[in-house]
């Protein structure tokens, strides 16, 4: 963990990133496709490894395209799903491609559960400081706040996703919609996040301070500098649990 010499005093609002921050455990994602895919008549003797490397990598110039806009997250997600059935040579109609979305959206939540740990940490942290979420996710944050059991701490009106806004991060236009959703100044604010781009520096370009959840060991891509780097969301516990109060 490093950690540097500024003042903790001074924050009172902590926005979190979602998936792989908050939500540590990505193998939700995993574990509802190999079931959905079990399941569906259309997928059920596919190989289940290679479908999830073609679902989990999509063409660049798709992901280009939800990023610029021109594909809205609902657009994106059937294109990605008709893009790796297309590479298995299966011809699927629009109806059964959303069905197979459908289906995997209801599977993959149930594998989303509750971390004592971090409940444990917001509850601690949402006595001094407010809390909200702000994500880019492309599916439904507010079901997966509630399977966490963090549902009492992060109402609908605490979490901004990016799918409904039509903008995603690092567009400087959602971190000023998160801090006037919370009626507060960035210099009041620290924005935690695994993305260095999303998490870290479009936080700070916006006037934040940053802790970066560098979970994966990576070494910082740019001179920007976090207000700390943690390798784990528990250990932000004793940044801001025994600073806030000196």
């Amino acid at each position: 963990m490093n950690l540097t010499d500024k003042p903790m005093k001074k924050y009172s609002l902590l926005l979190f990133d979602l998936d792989d921050t908050l939500l540590e455990n990505s193998s939700w994602f995993d574990d509802g496709l190999v079931q959905t895919l079990a399941e569906h008549l259309l997928t059920k003797e596919m190989d289940e490894q290679q479908f999830l490397k073609k679902i989990k990598q999509p063409p660049r110039s798709l992901i280009d395209k939800l990023v610029s806009g021109e594909l809205t997250t609902f657009e994106f997600k059937r294109e990605r799903w008709k893009r790796a059935l297309d590479s298995f040579e299966v011809k699927a109609e629009i109806e059964e491609i959303d069905q197979l979305v459908s289906l995997f959206v209801n599977r993959s939540m149930n594998f989303i559960t509750a971390d004592e740990s971090v409940l444990h940490l917001m509850n601690e942290l949402n006595k001094q400081f407010e809390v909200g979420i702000v994500t880019n996710g492309l599916y439904d944050p507010q079901q997966k706040i509630i399977n966490m059991g963090l549902g009492d701490i992060f109402s609908q009106d605490k979490i901004i996703h990016a799918e409904p806004l039509g903008i995603r991060k690092p567009d400087s236009r959602i971190y000023t919609i998160a801090l006037e959703a919370f009626n507060k100044k960035p210099e009041e604010t620290i924005f935690i996040g695994d993305s260095w781009t999303h998490d870290v520096v479009g936080p700070m370009e916006a006037g934040m301070e940053a802790i970066w959840v560098n979970f994966r060991g990576e070494e910082k891509p740019t001179d920007y500098t976090p207000y700390a780097i943690v390798s784990s969301i528990v250990e932000i516990r004793d940044i801001l649990v025994s600073g806030s109060g000196e």
